[in-house]
């Protein structure tokens, strides 16, 4: 098994000009947008917007379904609301507000709680269809985009953020010809990641055995996860990092996962 590609990032930075770039400047450090929520819950969403303001991100505006307005109006007073659905989620009609927000921002963090309405996986497919400015799938969201796959493979500007079981079933559902396991060792994991960012234009996001690791056009990297940073908040650091560094989408991403352990 050829591993070179693999690159561990151990006491030293792999790229340590990129973790230096980083802005210092609230202005400088990118616009990005929260969607997310419903009349089920919104935790995932504020531990995304906790993570985010955490790894340093400039501007953050937020987007819930309308259905939360009368919870989260006072105690969150900055959030935007959209159309809601009979079931608490967002509407197809929060599309237009979902456009607006990604053409606001520099990259959009969908996250989580959206629901499992067939509206929801609908209302996905017409931005993705829309939109490909840089995104970011997570938990529902990601379920939701798979139920029509054939949206991904058309986004350069996607990163995926998904445990091993939610990305063994991407992998079922694109047919990818390799299979994940919860018994993979590092570079095991690092060989399938490496062929399915060769593959497909997606930054990849996951965990194993301690580790945080990152994929993107074949390069992998593997970063101890040393403070225990949940999958959620390493995705929102990653994804933090690239719109901040664009030019750069590996180095800054694979920085943003040392940059956990500061």
């Amino acid at each position: 098994m050829d591993n070179t590609y693999l690159q561990l990032q151990t006491d030293k930075a792999l790229f340590p000009d990129v973790l230096f770039s980083k802005p210092e400047r609230k202005s400088a450090a990118g616009k990005l947008a929260i969607i997310g929520g419903s009349s089920s819950g919104f935790n995932s969403v504020s531990e995304t917007y906790l993570a985010a303001s955490k790894t340093g991100a400039g501007s953050i505006k937020i987007l819930f379904p309308d259905s939360l307005k009368k919870t989260l109006s006072k105690i969150w007073p900055e959030s935007e609301f959209a159309p809601s659905n009979k079931s608490g989620g967002f509407a197809t009609k929060a599309l237009t507000q979902w456009l607006d927000l990604a053409t606001w921002a520099d990259g959009v963090i969908f996250g989580g709680d959206l629901g499992k309405s067939s509206e929801t996986a609908v209302l996905i497919e017409h931005f993705f269809e829309q939109n490909k400015g840089l995104t970011t799938l997570y938990r529902d969201s990601l379920s939701a985009a798979l139920e029509s796959p054939p949206q991904l493979f058309d986004q350069t500007y996607l990163n995926i953020v998904a445990d091993l079981s939610t990305l063994q079933k991407m992998l079922g559902i694109i047919r990818f010809p390799m299979a994940v396991r919860s018994d993979m060792s590092i570079y095991q994991l690092s060989d399938l990641l490496h062929s399915l960012s060769s593959n497909y234009p997606w930054a990849i996001i996951t965990q194993h055995e301690q580790f945080n690791f990152c994929a993107y056009n074949g390069a992998v990297s593997a970063t101890p996860n040393k403070k225990q940073s949940s999958l959620l908040t390493s995705g929102v650091a990653g994804s933090i990092w690239r719109l901040q560094q664009p030019e750069k989408p590996f180095a800054a991403m694979s920085s943003g996962m040392f940059s956990l352990n500061e």
